[in-house]
């Protein structure tokens, strides 16, 4: 028995096992919510079901959703990483709606960031049963489940898996052998394509990493793998950066206008929360908790303790993490100066959300600090094996407490929803709203997250965008439209009578990637220039003919698909270094 034991505590595949274990306790809940009950969940059901869409009507990659905003079209994948829809679409080729295929995934990255805190860190203590404590101490976590259950925030969680990723490559590479520094261009990779706020400070935390160790930059080969990985970052993640880049250089849109947004530094300064809120749910942002959780709070606290006891293989990065962990808890309140900080770093609108960067540090210093109270209560073995197990099932418990609590909260929201129309106790919520997209492509802008409009357009989206029909309007000048025929990507139409320079709104809101031709009486085909009307839709201005026919059509952006071409690319060559590399190390 006590070989059995000891076999549980230190196997690594044992470990992974009981995390897979702890994880599917922890995310099988998920399957009996209601995605559409929690606060973002509706707009990523909409962007995975746009997407598939967009891919069935050959649109590749796909960008727009044409069927929403009445037809318009909708950059659902322009300013919000496509990964995140292409990742639940693979799932759904395995499932029956797309809703389940979403609640699959959220268990997937539950999951595995379990397995990304366990790889990271056993690489900095050596100490697997340390590892074990921080990688399920990082799954219960309130705040990181209230992510998933409550806000399914996807990016925020996605992100969560690939953070720990990013420190084991800055770990290995300033602080251990740098032979695992590749982990610092998948993590970051994979954050560029979850979540570009996470992206934002995980990189300026990293930079104050990095600065501990400055004087290691002076060597040559820990300044080439920096540049490397800072190369192969770059070029992974274009298919995503290199167009939001484009779209942002061409028009102004509303994730853009940090008052639109409310990313600007008076929005954050007013709703930073209280210390009390750490301990007790109350005063929280419709439903989110931000409750800590005692164990957590607790061997977070012990680091002060714990920093002169602790191994001194890793009391640098012990040290560091702590600083960390109280900065990111403190940009949570008004102790943190937000009314003075530059708009760029109000980006996630929230101070609160830094709790996602405090779980991750505190997550590592509770692991360590909990084994050091373990070995401190005893020497014997056995003795800490069972202290060991029993503290792995309190953790446990009071994470299973905290998904029942948000259970019931889903539980009530669903009886609210109940008593609205389209809601019928034969269909679950999320059956009934998946039904009615599935039904009716065409939706509203109004029932959307309307911040990827173009800011001319959200300016009049009570006004205009409520009345205009879908078809061509001729903003200036004069010319007769017939035969106008609009299938989603497509439009076509014979213009007559056209004066010089003739400007023509076309029924799609302005997004770069759209082409429109012209072809005069002769037969003779010209590409007309796209640009953004003062109402904030696709334009174009006509010279030089007195009839034609005219076509629109979405084909996407060169630098959008050079982009895509160049990260599959770089993907693959990435996979083949990381196989060189460590080949040429394994023969070392």
């Amino acid at each position: 028995m006590k070989d059995f034991m000891k076999t549980i505590i230190n196997n690594k595949w044992m470990h992974y096992t009981i995390i897979l274990l702890i994880g599917l306790i922890i995310a099988l809940p998920l399957l009996s919510i209601n995605i559409r009950n929690t606060h973002d969940g509706f707009i990523h059901l909409l962007r995975t079901i746009g997407t598939d869409d967009a891919i069935k009507m050959a649109q590749i990659p796909p960008i727009l959703s044409l069927d929403y905003c009445n037809g318009m079209g909708y950059a659902i994948n322009l300013f919000y990483p496509a990964v995140t829809c292409y990742l639940p679409l693979i799932i759904k080729l395995f499932t029956p709606t797309y809703v389940l295929a979403l609640k699959i995934f959220g268990m997937i990255c539950i999951i595995l960031s379990g397995f990304t805190m366990y790889k990271f860190v056993n690489e900095v203590t050596q100490k697997r049963v340390i590892a074990l404590f921080s990688a399920i101490l990082y799954i219960v976590a309130p705040y990181k489940l209230a992510n998933i259950y409550i806000r399914y925030a996807i990016g925020e969680f996605m992100a969560a898996v690939f953070i720990p990723l990013v420190f084991l490559g800055l770990y290995n590479l300033f602080n251990g052998d740098g032979k695992k520094h590749y982990y610092i261009a998948i993590g970051a990779t994979g954050l560029i394509l979850s979540h570009t706020v996470s992206t934002l400070y995980v990189a300026i935390f990293c930079v104050f990493y990095i600065m501990f160790f400055i004087k290691k930059l002076k060597e040559k080969q820990v300044l080439k793998k920096c540049a490397i990985n800072i190369i192969f970052i770059v070029l992974m993640s274009a298919m995503f950066v290199f167009p939001m880049l484009e779209a942002s250089f061409s028009a102004k849109y509303g994730i853009m206008d940090d008052d639109i947004m409310k990313t600007n530094s008076d929005f954050a300064s007013k709703n930073t929360i209280r210390f009390s809120q750490f301990i007790q749910d109350i005063d929280e942002e419709e439903g989110t908790t931000f409750v800590i959780g005692i164990p957590m709070l607790f061997l977070t606290l012990i680091s002060i303790y714990g920093v002169f006891k602790i191994n001194k293989e890793y009391r640098e990065i012990y040290i560091i993490f702590f600083i960390f962990s109280i900065v990111s808890i403190v940009m949570c309140t008004r102790f943190f100066p937000w009314k003075y900080m530059p708009d760029i770093f109000c980006k996630l609108q929230y101070p609160w959300r830094m709790l996602g960067f405090f779980i991750f540090f505190a997550s590592v210093l509770s692991g360590i600090n909990l084994q050091l109270i373990i070995e401190k209560i005893s020497k014997k073995e056995t003795i800490n094996i069972i202290l060991a197990v029993f503290s792995i099932a309190i953790i446990t418990f009071l994470g299973i407490h905290t998904v029942s609590k948000f259970i019931q909260r889903d539980k009530e929201r669903s009886e609210e929803k109940y008593t609205l129309e389209g809601y019928t106790r034969s269909a679950t919520v999320d059956e009934t709203y998946e039904n009615s997209i599935m039904e009716n492509k065409k939706i509203s802008h109004m029932s959307i997250n309307r911040e990827y409009l173009p800011v001319k357009a959200l300016v009049l989206q009570h006004t205009y965008m409520m009345e205009r029909e879908n078809k061509i309007y001729v903003l200036s000048g004069n010319a007769s439209i017939y035969d106008e025929y609009k299938d989603n990507i497509r439009l076509t139409a014979k213009i007559e009578n056209l004066e010089e320079n003739t400007i023509l709104e076309l029924p799609y809101l302005y997004y770069p990637g759209y082409k429109i031709t012209v072809q005069d009486e002769s037969g003779k085909i010209m590409e007309l220039n796209s640009e953004e009307s003062e109402n904030g839709y696709l334009s174009t201005r006509i010279e030089g003919i007195k009839n034609g026919l005219i076509k629109v059509e979405y084909i996407g952006s060169q630098i959008t698909k050079i982009s895509y071409i160049l990260s599959m690319i770089s993907i693959v060559a990435f996979a083949i270094y990381i196989y060189l590399y460590i080949k040429i190390y394994s023969k070392k």
